[in-house]
């Protein structure tokens, strides 16, 4: 399977501090397009396109576990964050291909969040990774059994 690159830009939700400092929000998004405006001034904001612009800063209900769902159809969970970057990775790793997922900003920014998640909001690193990769044992461990048996031998 031949894949590029792909870079992925998401605004997490304001944390207590930012909420209790008074922060304005500077980003929006437009479908792939992430615009950046001053907070102060009110010049021409910056644009910038990337292959996923993630909007996860509202637009969400959460639940009983703390999972948060999309409430908006802009809203970003850790599914479909999971279904765009982290499973490609996760099948070419499969098919023997060298791969790498990583998340690069400021500290605090939601890097841990999007790649690892926190207790229900687990991120590309979740149980759809455990489920996919053991799906995928099973379904090797099949074949080699059969492989087995038409050789005359057996389990």
């Amino acid at each position: 399977m031949s894949e590029n690159i792909k870079v992925a830009v998401r605004v997490r939700p304001f944390n207590q501090r930012e909420k209790d400092r008074g922060a304005k929000l500077v980003v929006q998004m437009e479908g792939d397009t992430t615009i950046i405006k001053h907070p102060k001034n009110e010049c021409e904001p910056k644009k910038f396109s990337f292959d996923f612009s993630y909007w996860s800063h509202d637009g969400y209900k959460e639940d009983e576990t703390g999972y948060m769902y999309p409430d908006s159809p802009q809203y970003c969970d850790q599914e479909r964050v999971f279904k765009d970057l982290g499973e490609g990775v996760l099948t070419n790793a499969w098919k023997g291909y060298n791969c790498s997922l990583f998340a690069y900003g400021q500290t605090g920014s939601g890097k841990s969040y999007s790649i690892v998640g926190y207790g229900a909001k687990q991120g590309c690193h979740s149980s759809s990774l455990s489920e996919t990769f053991f799906k995928n044992i099973r379904k090797s461990y099949s074949k080699s059994k059969r492989r087995i048996r038409s050789n005359s031998c057996y389990d």
